[in-house]
């Protein structure tokens, strides 16, 4: 009896393909005239137990399904081809038609998954590539100290097209009625943008991902002009290579060298007061969120004999409280009544502010403004200088920073902070260097590269793939801190005196905001056209109301100048060991690098890293216990023992701050009652529940109307 005729999915049609191949069991492969005729005549069992089917498809349909399949490594092809029937492919060597496309099907199929199911497949994929640490990790780590960065990440990006693109091409041909299908080329495209716009700050001449729409569209790439800036993008000798802490970039007298580590910490609190306890909520007006910052200096020689506290902070007197420059440290929501802000945006504007206390600190020790906690003495300027966070501005939204209310006065300050820090580099003959340790990123770049040689290899490397059958989609599933940690912590044994380092990604600062599938060319100016069409609409528009009316010229805008010139390189050292490895942070510094020679860029990356590794080495690291809010540990963080000691003190004079504002209170409080004098105030503040405080950010999330950052990596 012939088989129903139907017409498959392309997801049960690569099944049919792949059960075909296995059943074969010929050890010659088949051509795809072949698949085609058994599947289109005999037909294939989709699940056991139920009647055979015959697809119902044109062969051309097969040809483009194989060619993905053999793009996404499902097949490879065999021999020199059948003179009838043409080349002939078999099944890749990890393949199960059974299980090949499980895990795919429900990263590329289901667009969320449920908080269980996810708490699930991360803890899946921690213990499968755990299990493989001291195997296919071990042996990855020690293939990619043989493999140029850029010629990986090359392959990468155009491998990643090709996959894309076929599954277009599969879609335009097979119609539109297979649902699943389409749903993985959305997850593909979106997945694409990410690596080339947000991960890489691609421009469109380079690579040109099709925005989201209902009608798939293809890809391009333009492998000169992606060759060109993967090389202003990627830097290194080899994604892992070993740098000396004693190199010829490390400083040869450590006795007037300076390393610097800031923190900030921000905690709520209510106020209560005796005359109005009955009018107080853990989640009312009354919350009062402090947000101080502390930078703490590593000094040698005679700059620790002439500094005995080697501490700078904001002076916790009143009249620092109370100075709008110092705007952000203690905030309650009443105090931004008049000025209309929802309450969303008020949690927003709070998180900003708890980011910009910490730049101000960082800003004045930085370009040698700042001044000890103790004495008030001037500070030497740091030579290295580590932030605990990332360097990237936790609010950089182009529409943020042009609203005019104190909302977007504390964005705006934050960048002018940032750019001043930017221009310090810039204007120094011999710059410092201004370093973040980021201990929770979310980003997925490193660990994409990784499992993609791990399955791939490295074709113009020369290298092979070290497991064809490596498991992309759990591997890729850790983010990169998760994933750099255990792949550095395989070879820890073998760096000897030196560390381990992988490859530097530069990322340019519109990657980091909501402009960044805006970047269209590469030319001198090109942001600064953006800026100056905005604003010359916002004029032609008299019901427009942003800050951009306000200015004579975009051009010397601090946000236009990041845009043009600031750069952020992530990369990660291998600085831990063990079973399990204290997770590494990722470290990362603002540069510069667009306006340098080709030349001069990389000297000056490896100059940044070779700086930054041997001031971690020559300070030393602690182990993090105190960071992971609300959780049992299970993976211990390690951080850099200046970040730490920044830390241990910011939570002090934080119970500073509350007192000295409680004390201010009352003494206001009092003034205002003398007409009263039977009445004693009395000002109290109770930890706020951390249901509620919780509670606050989610609200302001649900209502957060801008797509983040990306990878959370700004957290």
């Amino acid at each position: 009896m012939a088989p129903n005729k139907v017409k498959l999915s392309v997801a049960q049609r690569e099944r049919a393909i792949l059960r075909h191949l296995l059943e074969a069991e010929t050890g010659e492969g088949a051509s795809v005239p072949q698949i085609y005729r058994s599947l289109t005549t005999e037909g294939a069992t989709l699940s056991p137990g139920e009647p055979r089917v015959a697809d119902d498809v044109s062969l051309p349909v097969y040809y483009k399904l194989v060619r993905r399949m053999v793009a996404s490594g499902l097949l490879v092809p065999l021999g020199d081809g059948d003179p009838e029937d043409g080349q002939r492919y078999e099944l890749a060597p990890h393949l199960h038609a059974d299980t090949a496309l499980t895990l795919d099907d429900i990263r590329e199929l289901v667009q969320t998954m449920a908080p269980t199911e996810s708490i699930a497949a991360l803890m899946d994929a921690r213990e499968y590539v755990k299990e493989r640490r001291d195997t296919v990790l071990r042996s990855a780590a020690r293939a990619l100290q043989r493999v140029p960065p850029r010629v990986l990440v090359e392959e990468l990006v155009v491998g990643k097209v090709e996959e894309f693109n076929a599954d277009v091409r599969l879609w335009r041909e097979h119609g539109g009625d297979d649902d699943a299908h389409l749903a993985r080329i959305r997850t593909q495209r979106r997945d694409l943008d990410q690596l080339c716009y947000r991960w890489l700050g691609l421009s469109h001449e380079a690579v040109v991902v099709p925005p989201a729409s209902d009608e798939p569209a293809v890809a391009e790439v333009d492998l000169a002009v992606l060759r060109r800036q993967i090389a202003r993008r990627v830097y290194g000798p080899a994604v892992i290579h070993t740098v000396a802490p004693d190199g010829p970039h490390a400083p040869a007298d450590w006795s007037n060298v300076v390393t610097a580590g800031s923190d900030g910490s921000t905690y709520s609190s209510v106020m209560q007061v005796d005359s109005a306890a009955s009018f107080t909520d853990d989640s009312g007006s009354e919350v009062v969120t402090f947000n101080n910052s502390v930078v703490h200096l590593h000094l040698e020689g005679d700059n620790a004999r002439r500094h005995p506290s080697p501490w700078h902070s904001v002076p916790l007197t009143r009249s620092a409280i109370d100075s709008p420059r110092n705007t952000g440290m203690v905030m309650a929501p009443f105090m931004f009544r008049s000025h209309g802000l929802s309450g969303s945006d008020y949690e927003h504007m709070a998180k900003c502010a708890t980011d910009v206390v910490q730049w101000r600190a960082d800003e004045r020790v930085f370009r040698g403004h700042g001044r000890s906690l103790g004495d008030g003495s001037a500070l030497p300027p740091p030579t290295v200088h580590f932030r605990d966070g990332t360097v990237t501005l936790q609010e950089r939204e182009s529409h943020h920073y042009q609203r005019v209310d104190p909302y977007g006065d504390m964005v705006r300050e934050g960048v002018r902070l940032s750019h001043d820090i930017l221009a310090h580099i810039r204007d120094r003959r011999v710059p410092p260097v201004f370093a973040g340790a980021v201990k929770g990123s979310q980003i997925r770049l490193f660990a994409t590269v990784v499992n993609w040689f791990i399955a791939r290899g490295c074709r113009g490397a020369g290298v092979a793939p070290v497991d064809p059958g490596w498991d992309v989609a759990r591997g890729a599933y850790l983010a990169d801190n998760e994933a750099m940690t255990m792949l550095l912590a395989s070879i820890a044994a073998e760096r000897g005196d030196a560390y381990h380092v992988t490859f530097a990604v530069v990322r340019p600062f519109h990657a980091l905001t909501d402009l960044y599938r805006g970047y269209r060319s590469e030319a001198p100016g090109a942001w600064e056209h953006v800026f100056a069409s905005r604003r010359a609409n916002q004029l032609a528009d008299s019901m427009s109301d942003t800050y951009w009316r306000t200015v004579p010229e975009v051009a010397d805008d601090p946000y236009v100048r990041m845009f043009e010139y600031a750069d952020y390189a992530l990369f990660y050292i291998g600085h831990t060991e063990g079973d399990p490895a204290p997770l590494l942070p990722r470290y990362e510094f603002l540069e510069s690098l667009r306006a340098m020679s080709a030349d001069d860029a990389e000297a000056r990356v490896a100059r940044n890293v070779a700086l930054t590794v041997a001031a971690l080495h020559r300070t030393a690291f602690c182990l993090d216990t105190d960071h992971n809010f609300l959780s049992r540990k299970r993976l211990v963080k390690i951080v850099p023992r200046v970040l730490y000691d920044a830390h241990e003190k910011c939570k002090a004079l934080g119970r500073q701050l509350e007192s000295e504002l409680r004390s201010m209170v009352i003494a206001n409080l009092a003034r205002l009652r003398s007409s009263h004098p039977g009445v004693a105030p009395d000002v109290r503040f109770r930890p706020l529940a951390i249901r509620a405080y919780i509670e606050r950010y989610a609200r302001a999330l649900r209502h957060d109307d801008a797509l983040g950052p990306g990878d959370g990596d700004g957290t």
